[in-house]
C-alpha cells in the first residue's frame, strides 16, 4: 500500500518507511493512497485482538507478522480484553480508553507503535538505533516512555516545560526506568519544548 504526504501526493513510500518515517520529508502526515478494503460486519465479531490485527495488517500490509505483534503489544497491559471497553450508562454509551498501563488515552497507540517500529526496523534491515524525539504537555510522556522501554534498537527522549506539568505527570516520567528512556525538563512553555 502506498502512503504519500497530506502536503503533496508526489512523495510516496510504503507502510512499513511511513511508520519507519515518522512524518514526511516536506513536513506532512503520511496518509494512505486508498482505504483498504475491510469487511466491517464480518470483523465486529471477532474479539478485540483479531479485529484489531486485521484492521492495522490492512492498513500497514507491508509490515508482516500483524497478529503476533498485536497479541505482543496488548496482552497483559490492560485491564480488560477488550481494551477500550465500551460501559452503558443508561442515556449514552461511553468508551473508556483510560484502562492503559499508564491510564492515558494513548497507551492504545504506544503499546503497539514500538511493535510497528522495530518490525519496520527489521524487515528494512535498518542496522541503527532510533532516537524518537518528543515533547509533551502532560500523559504522552509516561505513555511513551513506557511503551518504548527497553525496547531494542529504539531510544526515546521526552521533552516537557519545567512547572508546566503536574506533580504527578513529572513524577510518573522521571520514575521511568528503561535503559533507553530519558526525560528533560525545558525552561519555557510546551512549544519551546516541542521547538
Amino acid at each position: 500500500m502506498r502512503y504519500h504526504s497530506t502536503r503533496g501526493k508526489q512523495l510516496t513510500v510504503d507502510s512499513a518507511q511511513a511508520v519507519l518515517n515518522g512524518l514526511a520529508p516536506d513536513g506532512g502526515l503520511y496518509v494512505p493512497e486508498k482505504l483498504p478494503a475491510i469487511d466491517v460486519e464480518n470483523c465486529l465479531k471477532k474479539d478485540t485482538m483479531a479485529m484489531a490485527a486485521e484492521i492495522i495488517g490492512a492498513m500497514l500490509p507491508e509490515i508482516p507478522d500483524m497478529p503476533e505483534l498485536v497479541r505482543r503489544a496488548y496482552t497483559g497491559k490492560f485491564e480488560t480484553n477488550e481494551l477500550t471497553p465500551t460501559v452503558d450508562t443508561g442515556k449514552f454509551t461511553v468508551l473508556e480508553l483510560f484502562r492503559g498501563p499508564t491510564s492515558a488515552f494513548k497507551d492504545v497507540a504506544l503499546c503497539m507503535l514500538p511493535q510497528l517500529l522495530t518490525k519496520a526496523k527489521a524487515k528494512n534491515q535498518m542496522p541503527e538505533d532510533i532516537l524518537i524525539l518528543t515533547a509533551t504537555s502532560g500523559d504522552t510522556g509516561k505513555a511513551a516512555l513506557a511503551g518504548f522501554q527497553d525496547v531494542e534498537g529504539v531510544r526515546i527522549c521526552v521533552f516537557y516545560p519545567h512547572g508546566g506539568v503536574s506533580a504527578v505527570q513529572r513524577a510518573q516520567m522521571v520514575t521511568q526506568e528503561g535503559k533507553n528512556v530519558t526525560v528533560c525538563a525545558v525552561e519555557g512553555n510546551f512549544d519551546d519544548a516541542q521547538t
